[in-house]
């Protein structure tokens, strides 16, 4: 088929780049207001192409706040060293950071369906996946404060203090890494 190659820009290329321009629309613009127009101008593609590869703006938006990618890559550490894999990758820079969906987790203005269904997903995804590693007592609760704190830090660090953070990314694991990992333990 003749469109999935858009200039020098790869198949996966392009779908990563429509993506991200859908995680920047869907972060930053009411769900009901965003159309595959706008997000086909930003990635610089046709419609029909996002179609192509999503299905439709739905489709899209379920794949970006699908979490379940996040969660293998951010719990991808043995027990003991979870905190510190945590707090390193919440504390990257965020063009580092993949997938979008953790932008997803701020937005504003997005229909009730959208944010539950990124409640939804996020819950069983990420804090129950996390919850499951763990033993002890309160495991539930205390993947929701360990997933908390990082995402704090992220918050924190990438837009409060933009530009005025201090301590490097290895002085803040140092310091934050054995706090998050107090808490996984239990």
């Amino acid at each position: 088929m003749s469109g999935a190659h858009t200039g020098r820009r790869s198949s996966e290329e392009t779908r990563a780049q429509i993506v991200t321009s859908a995680g920047k629309a869907f972060a930053t613009r009411p769900y009901r207001e965003i159309t595959l127009k706008d997000i086909a101008e930003d990635a610089g593609v046709s419609a029909p192409l996002i179609i192509k590869y999503f299905g439709s703006k739905e489709q899209l938006y379920d794949e970006l706040v699908d979490f379940r990618a996040a969660a293998i890559t951010a719990f991808d550490a043995p027990d003991e060293a979870l905190g510190e894999r945590l707090v390193s990758l919440f504390t990257k820079p965020l063009e580092s950071y993949k997938p979008l969906s953790m932008s997803l987790l701020f937005m504003s203005g997005v229909s009730e369906e959208s944010n539950r269904k990124l409640r939804e997903n996020y819950s069983t995804q990420m804090i129950d996946t996390l919850a499951a590693r763990l033993s002890g007592p309160n495991v539930r609760l205390r993947a929701e404060l360990a997933m908390s704190m990082v995402a704090g830090v992220a918050i924190m660090r990438r837009r409060m203090l933009a530009g005025h953070a201090t301590g490097t990314q290895d002085e803040v694991v140092a310091m934050y890494a054995p706090l998050v990992q107090q808490l996984l333990d239990g």
